[in-house]
């Protein structure tokens, strides 16, 4: 059983953000993957760490889930800045999406 420990939890704050976007068609949400890629390797070379995981669901292909992970808001808000900056292209496409957000209470990957 995973013990409580207050003190591990103020060492490091995390945040999760889901995000489930439905594209127009497969081609739109391939487009999406591939540009995603290219910011995320981008960022890299920016020495901005970007916690990311893209998934293409593989019945509805033209759905895709990220999920970020955040060490704290002031790194939320640094990825988030960069992205808007970066990935113009990405919001060109037309989605519908659905969002979640939260703070990380238990991550059994630390």
């Amino acid at each position: 059983m995973l013990k409580y420990s207050p003190e591990r939890f103020k060492k490091k704050i995390s945040i999760l953000r889901i995000t489930v976007r439905t594209f127009q068609n497969e081609q739109h949400a391939k487009m999406f993957i591939i540009m995603s890629e290219k910011v995320y390797n981008e960022s890299l070379e920016n020495k901005l760490k970007m916690n990311l995981t893209l998934i293409q669901n593989q019945t509805i292909k033209n759905q895709v889930t990220s999920i970020w992970k955040y060490y704290n808001d002031k790194h939320l808000q640094e990825v988030r800045l960069y992205l808007s900056k970066h990935s113009v292209m990405l919001n060109s496409l037309f989605t519908k999406e659905v969002v979640y957000s939260g703070e990380v209470k238990i991550d059994s990957s630390n």
